[in-house]
């Protein structure tokens, strides 16, 4: 379980049962909000979007917000059947530096077997992180179906997410967990369509100096455990395969990297106390959703795009205003 550094590289812009159910009524929004005494005494609600309210991003650990996890596999054992990952240390790089940036404490595993996957799971799970904002684990590796590889076999991403539930990690009760994962979640290609009364831009040129390629991770299909305060972003959608170019690293990867650092860094804190979480991830999603496959060792990918998603349980908005 040795703990991996890299020299950073920057990114490139270039992967149920039917049943009768009974609900309890539910509060009202001036039950939930309470009421305003307006104009002469009389109520009004409350705008529903001026309450919504922010994640608690200001703990006693002034210099760093939380801990990233980064698993970064690679190489997979024979009897896996599973292809070398070429370009993910760039996607671990780039995440990297980007976090670090935004003050997390980083921490790069780099082809772990799947005992070492849940001994630092567990690790993680069982640390204090009551002086902490959030928590963030990033998974760049091959999948299956509700399953991530190590590299010697399968591990359940439904095990590894429930760790960090209130009841098995308390510490990060009511904080931010984000799950990162990049691998495919199928076997299909999008394909291209043109939009109805709309542009886009083109995707960027590959550089033909270079000998890269893109290549796809095998497939992932998450399974989502119940509760609040989780956020997972996904490189594809269900179904789909997920791009990896072989020398700059994953589409999803790049295209993250690429609008966090923008929003949050380079445009300063002003922009980046009106950014929230999911308005990046939009961005990320249509930044990703403007590239197609150029070169190829397959012929029958050409041309064909990605589109990632995200699903979020998280109850308040979040932001990731730089704390320094």
């Amino acid at each position: 379980m040795d703990k991996a550094q890299h020299n950073d590289i920057d990114p490139q812009t270039k992967d149920e049962e039917s049943c009768d159910t009974q609900t309890d009524a539910l509060p009202s929004l001036t039950t939930i909000l309470g009421k305003k005494k307006v104009n002469g005494g009389k109520s009004k609600h409350h705008n529903f979007a001026d309450k919504l309210l922010k994640y608690k991003m200001d703990y006693p650990n002034t210099s760093e917000r939380g801990h990233v996890v980064i698993i970064n596999n690679e190489n997979f054992h024979w009897t896996t059947g599973m292809n070398s990952r070429k370009g993910t240390d760039a996607d671990a790089n780039n995440l990297s530096r980007l976090f670090n940036k935004l003050d997390f404490k980083v921490g790069v595993y780099r082809d772990q077997t799947t005992t070492d996957m849940m001994e630092i799971v567990k690790q993680m799970a069982d640390k204090d992180h009551k002086d902490y904002d959030c928590f963030i684990m990033v998974l760049l590796s091959h999948g299956d179906d509700g399953k991530i590889y190590g590299t010697d076999g399968l591990v359940e991403i439904k095990k590894i997410v429930d760790s960090f539930r209130g009841e098995s990690c308390p510490s990060l009760a009511g904080k931010p967990k984000i799950f990162l994962f990049q691998a495919c979640r199928g076997t299909k290609h999008e394909v291209p369509i043109k939009p109805s009364g709309d542009t886009v831009d083109s995707a960027d040129v590959v550089d033909s100096k270079k000998q890269n390629e893109t290549v796809v991770d095998a497939a992932v299909k998450a399974t989502i455990p119940s509760g609040s305060d989780f956020l997972f972003c996904y490189s594809v959608a269900e179904g789909f395969y997920s791009h990896r170019d072989t020398l700059y690293g994953s589409w999803y990867v790049q295209a993250f990297v690429e609008v966090f650092e923008e929003e949050l860094i380079n445009k300063g804190k002003d922009n980046a106390e009106k950014m929230d979480v999911l308005d990046l991830l939009t961005l990320v999603n249509y930044k990703v959703s403007l590239r197609s496959v150029e070169r190829t060792r397959n012929p029958d990918a050409i041309g064909k795009k990605q589109m990632p998603c995200f699903l979020s349980m998280l109850t308040k908005k979040l932001f990731l205003t730089p704390k320094k």
